[in-house]
């Protein structure tokens, strides 16, 4: 993943001037969420096949504590971090898949769409 940054503006008030950054360690690097009401990292592995990267998040039993955010903004921000991943940097196109301790960023189309 190149490093990055890309503003992305949000109406949410949990959101406010939301954007994710990169910084690239080889195979693996820093995905940065920043908004001005939370700001966390999560580290990202690249993976095989299809699966472009494996970002780890925090789980829902350890998210206010790592994130400073309540658990209920947890779906919407993951959902924003994913969005933006695969806009950022999957160029012919892709989707991902959020589970209790990771975001898995893949390419192509999703199955069943």
């Amino acid at each position: 993943m190149a490093k990055q940054q890309n503003p992305v503006g949000n109406s949410s008030s949990f959101m406010t001037n939301a954007r994710v950054l990169y910084t690239s360690q080889g195979r693996s690097g820093t995905v940065h969420y920043r908004s001005e009401e939370a700001a966390f990292d999560m580290w990202y592995e690249f993976a095989g096949g299809n699966a472009l990267a494996i970002i780890n998040i925090p789980t829902p039993q350890y998210w206010q504590q790592l994130t400073q955010t309540p658990l209920l903004q947890r779906p919407a921000i993951l959902q924003f971090i994913g969005e933006q991943v695969v806009r950022d940097q999957v160029s012919s196109g892709g989707y991902f898949r959020i589970d209790d301790d990771f975001i898995t960023i893949y390419t192509g189309k999703e199955p069943g769409r």
